[in-house]
């Protein structure tokens, strides 16, 4: 039998503590004062993405907001994608109460 929940602790360990390593790594190549704004920029970034739902298919406003997207590092689990999945162990998905209303016709 395989340890798959202490394997993916170890994993995910490893995923920090290389981001930790490297993200101050990078900053120090980075001349003092523009690391700042570089942070910033990121920082906004991502709340822009976190907090602008994105556009729909075939917007103009697509190619922009993958871009914030990127520069934000909203990808993977990042905050405005966690509402859209489920983990099995939390059970279904609830149900909007709004869409299971009768209508006063029937």
């Amino acid at each position: 039998m395989t340890d798959t929940p202490k394997t993916n602790v170890a994993v995910n360990a490893a995923k920090i503590g290389g981001i930790t390593a490297v993200v101050p790594l990078l900053f120090s190549a980075i001349p003092e004062p523009w690391s700042t704004v570089v942070a910033s920029l990121i920082i906004i970034c991502g709340g822009i993405a976190a907090a602008v739902p994105a556009p729909t298919v075939g917007s103009k406003w697509t190619a922009p907001y993958k871009l914030v997207s990127v520069i934000g590092l909203n990808f993977g689990w990042a905050i405005n994608h966690i509402s859209g999945r489920v983990n099995a162990s939390q059970g279904p998905v609830a149900q909007d109460s709004a869409k299971n209303k009768p209508s006063a016709s029937t």
